[in-house]
């Protein structure tokens, strides 16, 4: 399966039993350059929640409207302070991808997270 940045899987991202980092089988968005896509055994990804108004004015929470963004039923928030490697094995299948605006938004957020910006 090719996969580039800015595309939906379904993963499964294991199991998490405290806190909120995310956990179980759920959409995420692909981050990482096209270059390490196809050469790397691991891609960098951003999970997806369905819970859009939870925390929804953190700099690193991004809106991801189900109307303009090809394969999800419902609209979503990319939590970009959950950056995180994922193995091409626990990739389960690809349904879609974000557009353009809303991948320069996760990625900036991605750089607020990892302290870019300062």
């Amino acid at each position: 399966m090719k996969i580039r940045r800015g595309d939906i899987l379904y993963a499964d991202l294991g199991t998490w039993n405290k806190g909120s980092i995310q956990g179980g089988v759920r959409p995420v968005i692909v981050v990482s350059n096209d270059k390490v896509n196809r050469y790397s055994p691991v891609l960098t990804i951003v999970p997806l929640s369905g819970r859009v108004y939870k925390k929804r004015n953190l700099p690193t929470h991004v809106f991801v409207s189900a109307n303009y963004n090809s394969g999800l039923d419902r609209h979503s928030v990319a939590l970009c302070e959950q950056v995180t490697a994922l193995p091409y094995d626990r990739v389960i299948t690809k349904f879609g991808s974000v557009n353009e605006r809303t991948l320069e938004r996760i990625i900036q957020a991605v750089q607020i997270q990892i302290g870019v910006f300062g």
